[in-house]
């Protein structure tokens, strides 16, 4: 199975209209971008952890995407921390030895921006995982086309949405296969980068250009583009429950706007 993709649930989050999700993403990274402060990113973070927990969907804290994702976080707020230097001075990373030292001053401001730019990494990641996880993508497609939105351009989208899992599974499939022949795919230095690009990249790329190929002369073979509408299998439907959601939202998107216009104390991390 691929680690992409929307997984089949019948949670409230699932039953949630797909272009109420998709706004909500937006008004989501929006609000983080409006006011970046450490604390209502790890709110919004850990909502969005809640919803995965109510949605149903594994996270795999265990496998190596979710374990880079948090990595890369880290070193993202071990960074901030180390370069900047305004700020009340708490202490040394590296004291003073001798005459050498100290070195890479650590301060209140450098700890506030730094949880804050790791947060914000981890929140724009994890909310997008979520959408894809819950959002059928031919409900997508529905949906946008409800809001005039032309189908050629919201089926754009869903191909992304389709082709991610599809994807990472010949991605799997192209690895295993090297395996398979003593071929040992590793990344590390120029000469196995080179080697994974030989053995990894380019089979998924020829594998890639068939099924594009493959899909637009299907694509042509329906008709796809000939008419200005289209008809559909399923559809999406709009609930009270997708109201009450969107009004939040918006107030959410209002608060966060008086966040940063100060008239609430907290301090702004830019």
């Amino acid at each position: 199975m691929s680690r992409f993709g929307y997984t089949q649930g019948n949670s409230f989050i699932h039953r949630l209209n797909p272009s109420l999700n998709l706004l909500v993403l937006v008004l989501t990274v929006s609000s983080v971008i409006i006011f970046p402060h450490w604390t209502l990113s790890t709110i919004l973070f850990l909502i969005i952890l809640i919803s995965f927990k109510v949605a149903k969907v594994p996270i795999q804290l265990k496998s190596g995407r979710t374990k880079f994702l948090l990595f890369f976080s880290l070193m993202l707020l071990i960074v901030q921390v180390m370069l900047t230097i305004n700020g009340n001075l708490l202490f040394f990373a590296i004291p003073q030895i001798g005459e050498i030292g100290p070195f890479f001053p650590v301060t209140d401001f450098g700890i506030e921006k730094g949880l804050a730019m790791a947060t914000r990494f981890l929140l724009v990641v994890f909310s997008s995982m979520l959408f894809v996880s819950v959002t059928d993508p031919t409900l997508l497609v529905h949906s946008l086309t409800r809001l005039r939105i032309p189908y050629r351009y919201s089926f754009t989208l869903v191909i992304a949405l389709r082709f991610l899992p599809l994807f990472d599974l010949e991605n799997n499939t192209v690895r295993m296969a090297q395996k398979s022949r003593g071929i040992s795919i590793e990344l590390g230095g120029i000469k196995k980068i080179k080697r994974s690009i030989r053995y990894t990249f380019f089979p998924l790329l020829v594998s890639a250009l068939s099924k594009v190929e493959s899909l637009s002369m299907s694509m042509d073979g329906r008709g796809f583009g000939y008419e200005d509408s289209r008809t559909y299998l399923r559809t999406s439907s709009w609930h009270k429950s997708d109201s009450i959601v969107l009004l939040l939202t918006i107030c959410f998107l209002f608060f966060t706007i008086l966040l940063s216009l100060g008239y609430f104390p907290i301090t702004l991390v830019a």
